[in-house]
């Protein structure tokens, strides 16, 4: 059984001063409950119920995610389970990368959608799943579902929260009795959610080739020094924070029939507080990895081919370009209590204040200080 312990606070000044200290960095941020506004379900009645469900940026970000993402050192990838549309909405303004549905598709802003997706993926189950969802949202009032291209997800985040469960309880049942019991899915439960997906789609699985596509698009060849990465992810998708890890010493098993299985590989979840693991003390280069196939376009089917003969860039540049240790990388989950990530923070509002805080470190403040003494003056200020 897995045991994780709570994740410390995240330490935001030493967080800060490493960004400013490393050459090359990378930024990873999860959307909803993250970037966005915190939305209150309890006592709502009444209103646009289509309106509620719109995952907007929260409007204190969009100074000091410009400013990030205007860094030539800085590479920013905001990565959720929305569709591409949404994320296109929200973010489309900003210089950085946006990798929509668990980082199955992925796009610069300045350019076009493209499928990380691993070839041959089965979606056979999707229409009886569709059936049942459908069933579930007509019953519970004020839930929802989305149909993504690799997923359903159901929310009855605006519904009763007792009978919500009860629904959701049956509606599991109803899944694994009939269209699910021999399909190659997962079913991810999140605290008001059902979602199914095709096994396989998950942030840590994709990650990879997400940063194996950057790395030949902007001919990275300076070594990624810094990650922070930023979170309300579901437990299924906190394998991102493994694959950064340099204290996980091995890869996820996998069952004979194929199916991932989640390892928590720590002893408590945390730091090690200076002790490493020998396996890891290098650089991630030995990561072992198998190439997956390359992105394709994902504007129309007849691009397929042209993408496939044009990209001989070797995938696992993603993993081999990282360069971290224990003090340079920080993984940092949202509202989740129990995680897998080194650090926590309570809610999106102390994420907009930690971000505004590194924004802000990297423009010299009154007085000519230099980035590094600003970010110490603010700190002093601010105590």
């Amino acid at each position: 059984m897995r045991t994780r312990q709570v994740p410390p606070d995240l330490p935001s000044r030493t967080a800060i001063q490493q960004y400013l200290q490393s050459k090359n960095r990378l930024l990873i941020l999860g959307f909803n409950s993250t970037l966005t506004e915190p939305v209150e379900s309890s006592g709502r009645r009444g209103g646009d119920q289509i309106k509620e469900m719109e995952l907007k940026l929260h409007p204190d970000l969009k100074g000091p995610l410009r400013a990030l993402c205007e860094d030539e050192s800085t590479t920013v990838i905001v990565l959720s389970g929305s569709d591409r549309s949404v994320l296109d909405e929200n973010f489309g303004e900003f210089n950085l990368w946006l990798a929509a549905e668990h980082g199955m598709f992925l796009r610069p802003t300045d350019g076009e959608w493209m499928t990380t997706m691993p070839e041959h993926l089965n979606m056979d189950w999707v229409d009886s799943v569709k059936h049942v969802f459908e069933y579930f949202t007509e019953r519970t009032p004020r839930s929802h579902f989305e149909h993504r291209e690799t997923s359903f997800v159901w929310n009855y985040k605006y519904a009763d929260v007792e009978f919500g469960r009860l629904q959701a309880r049956d509606m599991l049942q109803h899944l694994w009795t009939g269209p699910i019991s021999n399909a190659a899915v997962d079913v991810v439960q999140g605290s008001r959610s059902v979602e199914v997906r095709s096994v396989g789609v998950t942030k840590g699985a994709a990650i990879d080739r997400i940063l194996g596509e950057i790395v030949h698009s902007k001919s990275m060849v300076t070594p990624i020094d810094y990650v922070l990465c930023i979170g309300h992810f579901l437990g299924k998708d906190e394998d991102i924070y493994v694959f950064f890890d340099p204290e996980y010493p091995s890869e996820p098993k996998v069952k004979p029939d194929g199916a991932s299985v989640s390892v928590d590989r720590r002893q408590n979840g945390r730091p090690s507080n200076g002790r490493s693991n020998s396996r890891n003390s290098q650089a991630r280069t030995q990561k072992p990895q198998v190439a997956p196939p390359p992105p394709e376009r994902s504007s129309s089917s007849s691009d397929h081919s042209t993408a496939n003969n044009n990209s001989h860039h070797d995938w696992r540049e993603g993993s081999s370009v990282l360069d971290l240790n224990g003090d340079n990388y920080f993984s940092c989950a949202v509202g989740r209590k129990r995680s897998n990530a080194r650090y926590l923070l309570n809610s999106s509002e102390d994420v907009v204040s930690f971000l505004k805080e590194m924004a802000e470190s990297t423009t010299p403040r009154a007085g000519g200080l230099p980035p590094g003494a600003a970010a110490d003056y603010m700190f002093l200020d601010r105590q």
